[in-house]
């Protein structure tokens, strides 16, 4: 199968770089299409938009960062805290621009699960579809936000 060169591009951008020292795929075995058909499979079975899941996303990442490194309670038993970063890191697709590099940490302090949220996981959700690989350490599995955040099921009609 020949691979066009948009595609190669592409999955070069998604390893790891100067930019992105572990890159967005983690130990992921799937291709980028497979990543996103997979996610948006898993979105809709469980009832709840993406549109809904980026919403909160930039909620709690907007929260965190408004507290300037305090721990903030986002939801009950549930922490957030954003950690500021030097620089910025463009997104691995072509003319996207660059992103901040912090992060907002959330913790359930019940179950010690952990999401890290960047600006650029939130846009690469939000324009791509793209939760990046398992193994990735900015990964956004679907249901783990689900959980953590405690997203209410949203119809998607």
């Amino acid at each position: 199968m020949k691979v066009s060169p948009e595609d190669f591009n592409l999955n070069k951008n998604l390893q790891p770089s100067k930019f992105s020292s572990e890159g967005f795929l983690g130990d992921d075995a799937r291709t980028f299409d497979e990543i996103v058909a997979e996610d948006r499979t898993t979105i809709e079975k469980i009832g709840v938009t993406k549109d809904k899941l980026v919403s909160e996303l930039k909620t709690v990442y907007d929260k965190s960062k408004r507290a300037l490194g305090a721990e903030i309670e986002i939801a009950p038993n549930v922490f957030a805290r954003f950690y500021e970063s030097m620089g910025r890191i463009p997104s691995p697709f072509k003319g996207e621009g660059v992103f901040e590099k912090g992060e907002a940490v959330i913790t359930s302090k019940m179950t010690n699960q952990q999401l890290i949220i960047t600006s650029l996981s939130i846009h690469l959700i939000e324009k791509h579809d793209f939760f990046q690989g398992k193994g990735s350490r900015y990964r956004l599995d679907p249901e783990r936000i689900i959980k953590l955040l405690n997203v209410k099921y949203v119809s998607s009609n």
